[in-house]
């Protein structure tokens, strides 16, 4: 596995911060219109949050 860099980092989808140092990092993935979609959060915090 590639180590991550700046430019790739994701940011969380709730508060905005970086999520490529986070150890409570998560992804949620979906296909919308055929494409597939990545959604991004630094902890399961931010997760639940965003779910309800």
């Amino acid at each position: 596995m590639a180590d991550s860099t700046d430019e790739d980092s994701q940011e969380c989808r709730v508060c905005g911060d970086t999520v490529a140092s986070s150890a409570n990092y998560r992804v949620v993935t979906a296909v919308e219109d055929g494409e597939t979609v990545y959604k991004h959060f630094c902890s399961g915090d931010c997760l639940e949050s965003w779910e309800s």
